[in-house]
């Protein structure tokens, strides 16, 4: 395949990229990425992991499936609705080692160090204080825990915005995905 960025101009597919994927197993893919950066050792005891920005909890649940009998997962999320809805599929989908909570991730209300693993994932980049975001995770976190952050990043396009070129381009590439 070719992607045309104008009418005069033709560009190589970009190999690098990788083949086109459903987007729920591209989730998975992502959650296991982040889990083997994280390099978490999973204790011989039960533990507990925190998924601060939760949404719908999908991360939420995936982890619960995954550390069944050995975790209780809790995800937060300033939406009553989201939790809602994620308690919700937890239940349809018969996860009992998960809950969600209405929770502000800037003050959170767990005490210290109640947490082996702190997960953030495409939460950090909506919250209006960053160093708390992280102040809270790491004052949650177990001594010895870890955390882990995935987060977007845009272009800042202020100071030199998209061309029609670089805009058509990046909208191809979307549409890979």
């Amino acid at each position: 395949m070719t992607l045309l960025y104008d009418r005069n101009e033709e560009i190589p597919k970009f190999d690098f990229l990788p083949p086109k994927k459903h987007f729920i197993q591209a989730k998975i893919n992502f959650i296991e990425e982040m889990l083997n950066f994280s390099d978490f050792k999973v204790p011989s005891e039960p533990f507990k992991i925190l998924d601060v920005g939760c949404g719908i909890g999908g991360t939420s649940r995936f982890l619960a499936k995954q550390f069944s009998g050995k975790a209780s997962i809790t995800g937060i999320t300033l939406s009553p609705e989201q939790v809602k809805r994620a308690n919700n599929l937890a239940i349809l989908q018969n996860i009992t080692n998960v809950q969600f909570e209405v929770m502000d991730a800037l003050d959170m209300n767990f005490p210290d160090n109640s947490f082996d693993l702190v997960w953030g994932c495409e939460s950090g980049e909506h919250m209006p204080d960053k160093k708390k975001y992280i102040e809270e995770m790491v004052r949650v976190l177990k001594p010895g825990g870890k955390i882990v952050v995935a987060t977007w990043c845009q272009r800042d396009d202020r100071k030199v915005p998209f061309n029609n070129k670089v805009y058509s381009g990046i909208m191809e590439i979307l549409q890979l995905y």
